[in-house]
């Protein structure tokens, strides 16, 4: 009888591991995503169509814009053509980021959509990509807490660990979809700083530029990964203790 028990137990526990999470959590963090992507646009639709050529050059001429380099100062002329680029290429940076992941909400409802009926048509659960992703938005909800790709990643590894085993790529990949929308927006801010760099004759300044925020992108992307797969490693472990 006690056999009985314990296999019927398993069995639960087997269930409980291999069935999607509830369809309403998909809701909530396809939301929670797509209003993160909504509220970048319009950032991105502001800085793009309001802050124009004349209200810099009225803020440069106030005083409040001044740029500065390598001790150069420069005209008023210049720094209006190195800030047009940088604010152009921010605007830019951050309707992509914000369009692009109001897309991906809409496709990972689709996508979720059809896990679901995957399941009730006697498939297999796909949870891999489910499971980053929750962590994920569980790492930029929680950004405020120091370390929270760990706490996401940890998410992410305890949801997969019984189902496929992976926690620790699981959380690493957490990690890193969390950096994403900022590694993306960093990106056009470096191509706007050089942009801006080359337009002043400070070529050779931009490539530097551009190398330092290239390593700076690296190491984002390293932190976030690093530290998510070591959440998947403890959210992978705390799974197995129960």
């Amino acid at each position: 009888m006690e056999t009985a028990d314990n296999t019927a137990s398993s069995e639960r526990d087997d269930l409980v591991f291999t069935q999607p999470l509830p369809e309403y959590v998909d809701w909530l963090v396809a939301v929670a995503i797509a209003l993160g992507g909504m509220a970048l646009t319009v950032g991105g639709t502001a800085v793009t169509f309001v802050v124009d050529r004349d209200l810099i050059a009225e803020d440069i001429e106030a005083g409040q814009i001044t740029v500065v380099i390598l001790e150069r100062d420069l005209t008023e002329a210049e720094m209006l053509e190195f800030t047009l680029e940088v604010v152009n290429w921010t605007g830019i940076g951050l309707l992509v980021t914000g369009i692009g992941l109001v897309l991906f909400a809409i496709g990972y409802v689709v996508f979720r959509h059809r896990a679901y009926h995957n399941v009730r048509e006697g498939g297999d659960v796909d949870t891999y990509r489910s499971s980053a992703i929750l962590g994920a938005v569980a790492t930029t909800i929680l950004s405020f807490v120091p370390l929270s790709p760990i706490l996401g990643g940890g998410l992410a590894g305890y949801l997969e660990q019984p189902v496929t085993g992976r926690p620790v790529s699981v959380g690493a990949l957490s990690g890193f979809l969390a950096m994403a929308p900022a590694l993306t927006l960093v990106g056009f801010v470096t191509v706007g700083l050089y942009s801006g760099l080359a337009t002043v004759q400070e070529t050779g300044l931009g490539f530097v530029v551009v190398a330092g925020m290239f390593f700076g992108l690296l190491v984002l992307a390293a932190y976030g990964a690093g530290l998510g797969a070591l959440g998947g490693f403890a959210g992978g472990r705390l799974a197995d203790s129960r």
